[in-house]
């Protein structure tokens, strides 16, 4: 009950926030658990399940989504937000299994620990790049990283400390104490980075740091589009805080991101749509 009353309705990652964004998430955490968000059932031809793992950085729940092909494919680890949960991520992990990777969704370890939840992400890749079980269905040569929100920041972080990742997607990212930016310079993948207005919940859009610093970086703007546009599902409290989340500014998260995947992990000298064909 604790760790439901934890989930507040938005991703604010300000080191000093306002008084009334203070007093909006001091007001929703005390109901927030009224919001519980359900696990969507898989796309027909997908196949999905929930793993514990016990990793050095943390022992969670990893929600886990595949194509139902024999043929190896991509791996992409998606991290929710601040005070979030896997399953405020889980639409896009049945969204990218039907473009043909193998999503792996987990409940990040710590609350606030950027770091250490970046070293759970990087052991998280490496479990299930070499585990027995899913030898043969994941691809280890062709691996990204996405994060939404905090969890954008605790990818990057992970993503600078990635030798061989092909890519790095942050949904609307939110910097900390400049973690994100001094890290920045070491990502050696191509990074895409989607933005949507600059809002107290992005604290007033502060990723620009980040894509300023980072070597290889598309930055994408979606106009009109609220910091939760970039969570699936996201919820009605979060909205409140955040702003109204729109289906066409979502679907444009999704497909631009969904894009740019298909594009750093097709196979070499393939075309994106054979992503997770033999």
């Amino acid at each position: 009950m604790r760790d439901r009353a934890r989930s507040w309705a938005s991703s604010l990652q300000r080191p000093k926030p306002s008084n009334l964004v203070l007093s909006l998430v001091l007001a929703f955490a005390l109901v927030s658990v009224a919001e519980g968000t359900a696990l969507p059932p898989s796309p027909a031809g997908l196949v999905s399940e929930t793993i514990r793992v016990k990793l050095p950085a943390g022992d969670s729940k990893v929600d886990l989504f595949w194509p139902n092909r024999p043929a190896p494919a991509p791996l992409v680890i998606v991290a929710h937000g601040f005070s979030r949960h896997r399953r405020n991520m889980s639409g896009w992990g049945g969204y990218l299994a039907a473009e043909g990777f193998v999503v792996a969704v987990p409940d990040l370890p710590t609350w606030s620990d950027h770091a250490r939840n970046a070293r759970f992400l990087s052991e998280l890749r490496a479990y299930l790049c070499a585990g027995e079980v899913w030898k043969g269905r994941i691809d280890p040569s062709r691996v990204g990283l996405m994060g939404f929100s905090a969890g954008g920041l605790s990818s990057l972080l992970s993503a600078a400390e990635s030798p061989g990742l092909a890519i790095w997607i942050g949904l609307d990212p939110v910097d900390r104490n400049g973690m994100g930016a001094k890290a920045a310079p070491r990502v050696p993948c191509r990074a895409v980075v989607l933005t949507a207005e600059p809002s107290p919940c992005n604290d007033r859009g502060n990723a620009r740091g980040i894509i300023d610093a980072l070597p290889r970086c598309e930055h994408i703007g979606i106009a009109g589009a609220v910091h939760v546009d970039a969570e699936w599902p996201t919820g009605g409290l979060a909205e409140v805080v955040c702003g109204r989340s729109t289906e066409e500014k979502r679907e444009e998260f999704h497909r631009r991101a969904a894009a740019a995947l298909l594009e750093a992990l097709a196979k070499p000298d393939a075309g994106p749509e054979q992503v997770g064909h033999p």
